[in-house]
């Protein structure tokens, strides 16, 4: 089932990466905007999907507020586009993964340069 999983999520991550590139014309989203990961519930039910924008606050705010409005049209174009028996119900949150390992890193870095 696990292996299953795995497809399931790769396969979402990668048709909602592109309709989130092509199809979806919201002024608040922005163009850098891309799916880190998905997390499907086992029941394939619900899937949480992962967002990392490269902007400010606001930017990264209205970018999640604009694909929780596309979440429908987006889940009609999965509907459309893949052989599942059923779309999960999608929902959108902010993955802050990178500007974590980025302050991290600032860490490490200042802990070296104070020991030199």
């Amino acid at each position: 089932m696990h292996h299953r999983m795995d497809s399931v999520n790769s396969l979402l991550k990668r048709e909602i990466s592109e309709i989130i590139l092509k199809e979806v014309k919201d002024p608040r989203l922005s163009g850098l905007t891309s799916v880190t990961s998905v997390q499907t519930s086992k029941n394939l039910q619900s899937s949480t999907i992962f967002i990392s924008v490269i902007g400010g606050i606001k930017c990264k705010s209205d970018s999640i507020k604009a694909l929780g409005s596309a979440a429908g049209f987006i889940q009609k174009k999965l509907r459309k586009n893949l052989h599942l028996r059923s779309i999960p119900r999608i929902r959108f949150v902010l993955d802050n993964s990178l500007e974590e390992a980025e302050k991290i890193n600032k860490i490490i870095d200042s802990n070296r340069n104070a020991s030199s």
